[in-house]
């Protein structure tokens, strides 16, 4: 595992004349890791409801479920494909309903990340770009109104582009009429957040996931890494 810079992110964004800080949404700014384990068990119940008889198969996909790595290979991903779920059936309709429902009803900010947002918003153009479907982002953005926080929002259900993809960040840029080396982009993710920034020759700044195993660095070195939101302040 390649060793990860150690470099203040503060310093790094004052050195290179940091203009917009883009931000993942899920596990950087709102917890949707603190849910995993009880939307995988609402899910499991659901599908106990519709596919009576079937509680060692289901119990199996809760397993692998919960262990699965959410960014590559997704957790209700691996519980369909280990119970052999069609997920356009009705059944697997009604699992992911019940599994998308526990996400927006229970969803909270991880702690202290509007108040950076409303600190960093101050000195920056401020976006999100977030992985994930239109249905179910924009329910989540909606729900904290992040739309009156963040100058731009991406979401790549709308776009049809998906990080590490860097055109999603380049449609960030050319949108905010930002050159690539005065942004820079905040996320949880080694695979998606910090490769997907530098394939964009943005700066790239990962913040590792606290409730879960977080990805090998590889070759996507970031260009810093913080523990906390708090450290791109500088204070």
């Amino acid at each position: 595992m390649t060793s990860t810079p150690e470099v203040s992110a503060a310093r790094l964004l004052e050195e290179r004349g940091v203009t917009l800080i883009s931000l993942d949404l899920d596990d950087t700014l709102l917890d949707s890791d603190a849910l995993a384990e009880m939307r995988l068990h609402a899910a499991a119940e659901e599908a106990r409801r519709r596919l009576p008889g079937s509680t060692s198969r289901i119990d199996l996909a809760l397993r692998e479920g919960l262990a699965a790595n959410p960014v590559t290979v997704g957790r209700l991903g691996a519980f369909f494909a280990t119970l052999e779920l069609d997920s356009q059936s009705a059944e697997g309709v009604a699992v992911r309903a019940e599994y998308n429902r526990v996400l927006i009803d229970d969803l909270d900010w991880i702690e202290g990340a509007r108040e950076v947002v409303l600190r960093l918003r101050e000195r920056f153009t401020l976006a999100v770009v977030t992985n994930g479907p239109t249905e179910i982002q924009w329910p989540k953005l909606r729900k904290f109104d992040i739309g009156s926080l963040i100058d731009h929002i991406v979401v790549s259900g709308d776009l049809g582009l998906h990080k590490p993809d860097p055109g999603i960040f380049e449609h960030l840029l050319a949108r905010a009429g930002v050159d690539a080396s005065k942004a820079a982009h905040v996320g949880d993710s080694v695979h998606s957040d910090v490769a997907g920034a530098r394939a964009a020759g943005m700066t790239s700044i990962w913040l590792p996931p606290r409730k879960r195993e977080p990805d090998e660095v590889g070759e996507h070195v970031p260009d810093a890494v913080i523990e906390r939101l708090e450290e791109l302040l500088g204070e």
